[in-house]
């Protein structure tokens, strides 16, 4: 646990205060603000600690949590637990959470099902037509913002999305 100044950089932080990943292998992403933050890939370890940086690049800092991922993660995989993990703790009020994040895993997990380009590609469309009304028309921060990991892992780690392909 630290307390830094904001302007410090991902980078900074993870390499100077955190001693980088805990199995020693390569930075593959970064989560930040809680299990709703967007994964950033290496080329966004520069960005600056501080709120408008981090929303300049899709990200925020909400509680300051930090999770760093080893070259191992499958971020299809961590997509699909941020949808599990609002389907879980949803409570239930709104349909664009307590539903769309159930849709939301069978979606991700069609997109990496996917035998053929086309039909990827129309699962994508349904997943960002989806992660659209989560964010739009949710109660609350948890189904609105539920679609911000996902949306970046699928922008920062789309081969993460291709392994049906043959």
């Amino acid at each position: 646990l630290i307390e830094k100044a904001f302007g410090l950089t991902l980078r900074n932080l993870i390499e100077d205060f955190g001693a980088g990943t805990h199995s020693g292998r390569p930075l593959r992403a970064v989560q930040v603000g809680g299990p709703l933050g967007a994964y950033f890939p290496d080329t966004l370890l520069d960005t600056q600690l501080d709120y408008e940086e981090f929303a300049k690049a899709g990200g925020m800092l909400g509680h300051g949590g930090v999770v760093v991922f080893d070259d191992s993660a499958d971020m299809a995989k961590q997509a699909r637990f941020s949808m599990e993990f609002c389907a879980v703790e949803s409570c239930g009020k709104c349909t664009p959470c307590r539903i769309g994040s159930v849709r939301g895993m069978e979606v991700i997990d069609k997109i990496v099902e996917a035998a053929d380009e086309t039909e990827r590609e129309t699962q994508h469309i349904i997943l960002k037509d989806l992660c659209d009304t989560m964010e739009s028309a949710s109660l609350c921060a948890m189904g609105g913002l539920t679609p911000v990991p996902v949306m970046s892992a699928v922008k920062h780690f789309s081969a993460d999305f291709n392994k049906g392909e043959h």
